[in-house]
């Protein structure tokens, strides 16, 4: 499933905050969005996936348009890891993962064989084994991020919209979170905040600056000590890693 964004503008309280943004992303592909704290990314992905609705511009998930689309019917289609995650009820961590099942449920349905299955899968695929019984509430902020990857997992989108994944992560569950989010047979939108990450995991990078797209590329295209400094207003230097073969960034 592929994902067109075009033309989208959105303003909040009268403040322009994204201006003609497009951007696309294919099947298979994962796309990384960066750019420092403000610039829109998160506002971008929340008209992605229709937590707020575009001024003017449209958003499309192969040939449906994501505004049309119930909210049941989008979450059959794309599951979304924001950067926060207030719970009101004091659900277990399998509980939460169930949660996940939701979208393909009529009213009153109750969960299935195949529904537990699903979450005994994703338990292991997260890492989750010493997890599972806990309650959400009591969890660090970096076991909560990937409860809530998993739960978009449980969901088995056809596309996948992530906030700063490995918010909160230490170094070992980042790393596992990226190569589970890299090798799903799905496309993914991710906004990033470390760079050296970006240019390692993601296939084609935007890069976003006080609301507009300023360039648009591969990362070894993107990552350049001239972008960077034009983004963060902070030097560096820029070289290949020569066991990954990939771009790496190191600050001055």
């Amino acid at each position: 499933m592929k994902l067109t964004v075009e033309n989208v503008s959105l303003s909040i309280a009268s403040k322009q905050i994204i201006q003609d943004i497009s951007l696309h992303v294919s099947q298979n592909q994962f796309v990384g969005l960066i750019g420092p704290n403000g610039c829109g990314k998160s506002t971008l992905l929340k008209s992605v996936y229709k937590a707020l609705e575009p001024d003017t511009g449209i958003i499309t998930l192969d040939d449906s348009i994501v505004q049309e689309l119930s909210n049941k019917a989008l979450a059959k289609k794309m599951g979304v890891v924001g950067q926060f995650h207030q719970v009101n009820f004091d659900f277990s961590v399998r509980q939460m993962l169930l949660l996940g099942r939701s979208p393909h449920k009529g009213l009153m349905e109750r969960d299935t064989a195949k529904d537990f299955a699903i979450v005994e899968e994703v338990i292991q695929q997260m890492d989750l084994e010493e997890l599972a019984d806990r309650s959400f509430l009591s969890l660090s902020g970096g076991e909560k991020q990937r409860v809530i990857l998993g739960r978009a997992l449980v969901q088995q989108p056809q596309f996948l919209v992530l906030d700063e994944p490995t918010n909160h992560l230490d170094i070992k569950h980042q790393l596992s979170i990226l190569n589970t989010v890299k090798q799903l047979p799905i496309g993914a939108l991710a906004a990033m905040h470390d760079l050296n990450l970006a240019a390692r995991y993601t296939d084609y990078l935007y890069a976003m600056k006080d609301g507009h797209l300023i360039k648009e590329g591969t990362p070894d295209e993107v990552l350049t000590e001239s972008t960077i400094k034009e983004l963060y207003e902070v030097d560096c230097q820029t070289y290949t890693n020569p066991v990954t073969g990939k771009r790496n960034i190191e600050f001055l």
